[in-house]
């Protein structure tokens, strides 16, 4: 027993001895081995446009799905990111924004992420998807999966692995009679996601976005 306790009291004052160097471990390092160049990161502002939700049966996981609202601003952050990875010039900045932007001129878009038991966009799929803007719902006019590039992985962050499915989920932007579905009074959009038993929903807050953007 008493072995068996300096054996253990002996390991304690090794990680110990080790966490107290960690800090001095990670300046040498630095000093000593290239990091490269730490360019601007959008990531952490991107993320403030996902939202999470899992939806539960008493305490069993039944979905979880995870949504990056590709908002003027969003599609901003990605224009950049891809520019200064891809070395462009301003004037190639410019005209790949303009692109960006003018999709949200046509389109309300997410990136949608669910894991691969939970098929969307089929008919035979257990979810569907609708948005709510104001008291009116709308249903999707593409939803498709796709491979999301290094950047968009990125921007959700931890909430993105390999176990997941992409979506690409599409809205019009206006209604039949061409009006802006997100106008100037719009304070809030969801994203619904519907089964048999099971309703959840994925808010954004247009005027804190707008306020604090």
């Amino acid at each position: 027993m008493l072995q068996r306790r300096q054996i253990l009291y002996g390991t304690l004052s090794s990680v110990l001895l080790l966490l107290c160097g960690c800090g001095r471990i990670v300046q040498w390092t630095k000093g000593n081995f290239y990091q490269g160049d730490t360019l601007e990161n959008e990531q952490e502002e991107a993320q403030r446009f996902v939202r999470t939700i899992v939806a539960y049966d008493q305490f069993t996981t039944v979905a979880r799905f995870d949504a990056l609202w590709l908002s003027d601003h969003v599609r901003t952050l990605y224009a950049q990111a891809h520019v200064r990875k891809y070395a462009r010039s301003s004037e190639q900045y410019n005209a790949f924004l303009r692109r960006q932007l003018e999709e949200n001129n046509h389109f309300i878009a997410f990136y949608v992420l669910c894991d691969y038991e939970h098929v969307l966009g089929d008919a035979q799929s257990s979810w569907s998807i609708v948005l709510k803007i104001d008291d009116n719902y709308y249903t999707p006019i593409e939803i498709k999966s796709v491979e999301l590039s290094p950047i968009y992985q990125a921007f959700f962050g931890p909430r993105y692995n390999r176990f997941q499915v992409a979506y690409y989920v599409k809205f019009d932007a206006q209604n039949i009679e061409e009006n802006d579905l997100i106008g100037d009074k719009t304070e809030k959009i969801a994203l619904y996601f519907k089964s048999l038993g099971k309703e959840v929903a994925l808010v954004w807050d247009i005027l804190h976005h707008e306020n604090h953007v």
